[in-house]
């Protein structure tokens, strides 16, 4: 319970008691006036009936005495009237029960009104003829202090009611700096290092919020710096100074992720840029004039392809680029590399020392099942046509492969959704163990495998393609995580914790997600065994849907990582603004730094950051013994790959 709402309720409870206090006082006193002006009001009556009585007796006329009774009683302001005479027998004697109407019962028996009897002697001259005795009926008290005490806690529950919102009011700008304290802890715990702008008035609160603010400011520079050295590191690697695009290595690296990682495409298109007698321009005008139609075309290539879901953008040699695009039409690939040439020129237009340049542009497309080597073949292919056509020339290669027919298409969704119908999914599994104690599992990634209809196993890069073209990779997670909640709950399985992969489709899907929330809930406490990744491409492309599953994961108690984690500009950052329990380096960026000892800089700096951000980093694709040493000494946490273990 948070100190605000003790202090509310301790205030709360003690207005309560006061108020309650008063309202006890003020009806008791109420009751105890009308008890007075009761008995008043019987001693009044009983008074002035004794004399008109004791001419009435002293003549013996018992009538008139009946009739002088019945005047004054028949008013209904009394419960009892009796005349007793001198040997104290009863008279004349008249009595009605209480009558109490429109008041509870209960009310009458928690606060009674004592109604004390009026006495007074009858006399004739020198003679006593007996005593008249009067009660008045409380009926008409009772339903004053009813009304009153009605009144009373009517206007004490409004004044209780104005009190407590103008106490809760103030206790919210009195402890507003220490919510404000509250949210800069928690956001220290998610590595998210805020400043507190209030000033509180009470200096204890004052000096907490200068000690908050020192910490988290200079946590905060430190991570700042880190990030700052991890960044500079990684562009010295793999971005070309000149036009801020990756370099060749970079360019290759990322290829070979998209060739080989998870993230799924049916057609991709390489636009080749290569600029001829750049040299003899250089000669004739100074390299400032080269390095102005190179950053042209670089500038060009960014807004040409600003919408493409995944473009790598390189100068992959000298005077030459390579512009990767995943997914696209045959279509849309020529009309994006149609307008890059048109701007280009364009812009080179009016500058003269570009006509001793051509600019040569080829367009080639490949398939996921290509190796690097065919697309580079393909590239080169098509720019050397491209040179041959003209000066300035444009060539578009056609697709030699027709795996992209309507055809083939509808074959692979039939199969996908044939699979889903009929649960025809198998679900094997690779350890991700610690390095430093290759025996302890860190846990084991799933990995999905479609069963055809002849019960052989598809692998994942032939279906998910098309799973992910047809919009049905949601249905295919939902099959995937339906066998690994199942596989969790069997006692069989032990108590390891898995890893399931989620495409950006699913993620980005609402209902998916929402479904996924269920599942977490009807785990219970076993949820603590899932982890979910999100492939770097995925959570760079929708930060909102990242947020929304990594706070669900751990809402629950599950692990939340980023999968092929470390080649795409924006990784460092994204890593210090999302803060996710774990990341999978890239498994062409490890080995790359395994064997490029002059990049175990850059390896160490990503390892620093990430465990700055209690961040467990895991390297991927470790096929030796040396790499997983070289890594272990790096400073990297887990290792997975076929040394420790194959998918089964």
């Amino acid at each position: 319970m948070t100190v605000r709402r003790q202090i509310f309720l301790v205030l709360s409870a003690l207005f309560f008691a006061v108020l309650s206090a008063v309202l006890i006082v003020s009806v008791s006193g109420t009751r105890q006036y009308l008890e007075q002006q009761l008995a008043s009001h019987a001693q009044d009556a009983a008074t002035a009936m004794s004399v008109t009585l004791g001419q009435s007796l002293g003549k013996g006329d018992m009538v008139l005495a009946q009739a002088q009774v019945l005047s004054v009683f028949d008013r209904g302001y009394f419960k009892r009237i009796a005349v007793l005479g001198a040997d104290r027998q009863p008279l004349v004697s008249r009595e009605l029960p209480e009558k109490i109407q429109g008041v509870p019962l209960w009310f009458v028996r928690l606060v009674p009104i004592e109604t004390a009897t009026g006495e007074a002697f009858v006399g004739s001259g020198w003679r006593q003829m007996g005593k008249v005795l009067v009660s008045s009926q409380p009926t008409f008290a009772y339903q004053h202090l009813w009304t009153t005490a009605i009144d009373q806690l009517l206007w004490l529950v409004a004044f209780y009611g104005v009190s407590l919102g103008l106490m809760g009011l103030l206790l919210h700008y009195i402890l507003l700096p220490l919510k404000a304290i509250e949210k800069t802890a928690n956001a220290v715990q998610v590595k998210k290092f805020l400043q507190i702008d209030l000033r509180p008035w009470a200096p204890e609160l004052a000096s907490v919020v200068v000690a908050m603010n020192q910490m988290s400011r200079r946590v905060g520079e430190m991570l700042d710096a880190e990030v700052a050295r991890a960044e500079a590191l990684r562009k010295q690697a793999y971005d070309d100074d000149m036009t801020g695009l990756a370099n060749r290595r970079g360019f290759e690296l990322r290829l070979v992720e998209l060739l080989q990682g998870e993230h799924q495409f049916m057609l991709g298109a390489v636009v080749a840029v290569e600029m001829d007698d750049m040299r003899l321009l250089n000669r004739a005008h100074g390299f400032v004039a080269g390095e102005h139609i190179m950053r042209v075309v670089a500038d060009g290539a960014r807004e040409v392809f600003s919408n493409v879901s995944l473009a790598i953008l390189a100068r992959s040699n000298e005077f030459s680029f390579s512009f990767l695009l995943a997914d696209p039409t045959h279509a849309q690939a020529t009309e994006l590399a149609i307008e890059l040439r048109r701007r280009t020129m364009a812009q080179l237009a009016d500058f003269a020392p570009a006509n001793m340049v051509g600019i040569n542009m080829g367009v080639a497309f490949f398939h996921q099942t290509d190796t690097r080597s065919d697309v580079f073949a393909r590239a080169d292919l098509a720019v050397e046509s491209a040179r041959q056509s003209d000066r300035n020339g444009f060539v578009v290669l056609p697709d030699s492969q027709d795996e992209n027919s309507a055809l083939g298409s509808f074959g692979w969704r039939t199969l996908i959704q044939s699979a889903l119908e009929e649960s025809r999914w198998r679900l094997l599994s690779q350890p991700v163990v610690r390095l430093q104690a290759v025996t302890e599992v860190i846990h084991s990634e799933c990995m999905a495998r479609l069963v055809d209809g002849q019960g052989e196993l598809v692998p994942a890069s032939n279906f998910m393609p098309m799973a992910a073209r047809h919009r049905l990779m949601p249905e295919v997670d939902r099959a995937m995580v339906t066998l690994a909640l199942e596989r969790l709950r069997d006692p069989a399985a032990g108590t390891s914790t898995l890893a399931i992969n989620l495409s950006p489709q699913s993620i980005g899907d609402a209902e998916f997600v929402d479904w996924l929330a269920r599942q977490l809930v009807s785990l219970g406490d076993a949820a603590v065994r899932v982890a979910f990744e999100v492939s770097e491409f995925g959570a760079l492309r929708n930060a909102g849907a990242l947020t929304r599953v990594r706070d669900l994961a751990r809402l629950h108690g599950a692990a939340f990582g980023i999968d092929h984690f470390g080649l795409d500009p924006q990784a460092v950052q994204m890593l210090r603004d999302a803060v996710p329990d774990y990341v999978k380096l890239s498994g062409a960026l490890s080995q790359e730094l395994v064997a490029q000892a002059g990049n175990n800089e850059l390896l160490v700096s990503f390892v620093t950051l990430a465990h700055s951000l209690d961040v467990t980093v895991i390297a991927q694709q470790i096929e030796t013994a040396e790499q997983a040493a070289a890594l272990f000494e790096a400073g990297v946490d887990g290792g997975q790959g076929y040394y420790f273990g194959a998918p089964q």
